[in-house]
């Protein structure tokens, strides 16, 4: 069930928030420095510890086992192991940002908007699918 909260809320967060983007390419120590600005929201889902800290922050509760579970398959995705969600750094939160603030869908070659590196948009890139994908093999109902 906890998974599936978590799905669900960043599926609400991309909708939401089309113009938001999602950090995947930074080194983990770089990802927790840009949180500190309060716009940036980490996904550590590295180990099985991370991955129950990191659901834990946002209120989704796991056991051992399916915390050690859902990390595994997460891995196995080769979808990024941590990553962070802007929340307003493109726009929302800047009224003097350029173009409408909006980066990514600024961007003339979208085929980059999705593919694990740099700036992605989270919804079209592999982390909800393979959310899914370790929540069903976990058996943490979806």
């Amino acid at each position: 069930m906890g998974l599936a909260v978590l799905v669900v809320a960043l599926a609400g967060a991309g909708s939401a928030f089309a113009f938001d983007c999602i950090r995947v390419s930074s080194s983990l120590q770089g990802l927790q420095q840009s949180t500190k600005s309060g716009n940036w929201l980490l996904f550590d889902l590295s180990t099985a510890d991370a991955f129950q800290a990191t659901l834990s922050e946002i209120g989704v509760e796991l056991t051992d086992a399916e915390a050690q579970c859902g990390s595994e398959a997460y891995a196995e995705s080769g979808q990024p192991l941590y990553f962070a969600i802007g929340i307003g750094v493109a726009a929302g939160e800047n009224e003097n940002a350029s173009a409408g603030g909006v980066l990514a869908h600024n961007n003339p070659n979208a085929k980059v908007l999705g593919d694990g590196n740099g700036i992605d948009h989270l919804e079209q890139s592999g982390i909800f699918p393979a959310l899914e994908a370790a929540a069903v093999t976990c058996g943490i109902p979806v």
